[in-house]
């Protein structure tokens, strides 16, 4: 989609077109057939957008609750920031009356921002992405707390802002790139051209090496929601906290430190089983959850904590043990069989067994659940059978 074939999609013709395109109930299996329906009465590039536009908007629920009046592109629809996530972010902001948002792509932090009662200057070098933006947020009623400028962000100047959110371009293509200095544009020509000592959050790829991370003074704040790692966040200046900072949502729940912590001394599975949430793990806060739970990890470098005693808490999932045993195949089939075990969650970590091998294996058909966990404990392989999860 062009500009020029958005900004007819906002005529009432092109909305005429949207709502034909929603009763077609396009998928991307059926999607050619659905644009020839559609081009019969629209013209080709019209048809198509409408079609894109109807997926993409399906696809945007589990993000945005307004999902199906927004505008998206794939690439920027991927891109952009979880409506969770975006207002847990911009709350961090509220202190400043007037902020940047650099990157800012079809506008979900933009919204954000201005809903947490900034002004908001927003910037992006691509017409198609501001002109979605602009869209987006007169569906939300807060326009008026945003100024849109077309521009490269590198070629920025402060004029009355008092901080900054950048989401950088983290892809070209298929390429994904995990450096903060390799993104377009890179991160440390953005912050070149800010005040020493700015307030700027910037966002990251959850992925990112801890060598990258070294780079930077700045808080690393990995984020997750129910279980599921989204992103990490550089806070800089006084948005600074500690070092490495975990933050689990909803919520949210924060577990943050200034260095890293020793790990203690591994030991086999006791009574119950810590899962660490992937915010907890990216930060390298095991150690400290580890203290907070009165429990150790089952191997050095091993992700998994174990204790004597149950602890409910936001950072983990605490697994009775039901049994745990060093990893045999045939003795593990017979104790589930025993207990009329016939659906199994079967978990790994760090053990070099092909889970799907060991599932066909299995052959039950019972009528109980549980949960297997498959981790190396002490140097070697061990099944863990969880009863009771919290």
């Amino acid at each position: 989609m062009d500009r020029d074939t958005f900004a007819e999609l906002l005529t009432p013709v092109g909305q005429a077109a949207l709502a034909t395109a929603d009763k077609l109930a396009p998928s991307e299996a059926v999607f050619l057939g659905a644009f020839e329906k559609l081009r019969k009465r629209y013209p080709a590039p019209l048809a198509k957008a409408a079609l894109e536009t109807v997926l993409l908007r399906v696809k945007a629920r589990a993000k945005f609750p307004q999902a199906d009046e927004m505008y998206f592109t794939r690439e920027s629809l991927e891109q952009a920031s979880a409506r969770l996530v975006a207002e847990y972010r911009s709350n961090r902001f509220s202190p400043y009356e007037s902020v940047f948002d650099l990157c800012c792509g079809i506008g979900a932090d933009t919204l954000a921002l201005a809903e947490a009662g900034c002004q908001v200057t927003a910037i992006d070098s691509d017409e198609l992405r501001l002109e979605m933006a602009k869209a987006n947020l007169a569906v939300s009623g807060e326009e008026s707390r945003v100024t849109f400028r077309l521009g490269d962000v590198c070629d920025v100047s402060v004029n009355g802002e008092r901080a900054a959110f950048l989401d950088p371009g983290r892809r070209a293509g298929e390429r994904r790139f995990l450096d903060p200095d390799t993104y377009r544009p890179p991160l440390s020509e953005v912050l070149a051209r800010l005040p020493a000592g700015f307030p700027i959050g910037v966002k990251i790829a959850p992925g990112v090496s801890r060598a990258d991370l070294s780079k930077w003074d700045a808080s690393s704040e990995f984020i997750s929601v129910e279980r599921d790692l989204k992103e990490c966040v550089l806070w800089f200046g006084p948005l600074r906290t500690a070092t490495s900072v975990a933050t689990v949502l909803p919520g949210p729940h924060t577990l943050l430190a200034d260095s890293d912590l020793y790990e203690a001394t591994p030991s086999e599975p006791q009574a119950f089983l810590f899962d660490p949430d992937p915010a907890v793990v990216r930060a390298n806060l095991v150690p400290l959850l580890g203290q907070q739970l009165d429990a150790v990890p089952v191997d050095h470098g091993i992700a998994v904590l174990t204790g004597s005693k149950a602890a409910k808490s936001p950072f983990a999932q605490c697994h009775a043990i039901e049994h745990a045993a060093p990893f045999h195949l045939g003795k593990l089939r017979d104790y589930l069989r025993a207990h009329h075990v016939g659906r199994v969650t079967l978990l790994k970590r760090a053990v070099d067994l092909d889970v799907n091998e060991v599932m066909r294996k299995f052959k039950l058909d019972g009528s109980e659940h549980r949960t297997v966990m498959l981790v190396r404990s002490l140097g070697r392989p061990w099944a863990v059978v969880c009863g009771t999860t919290t």
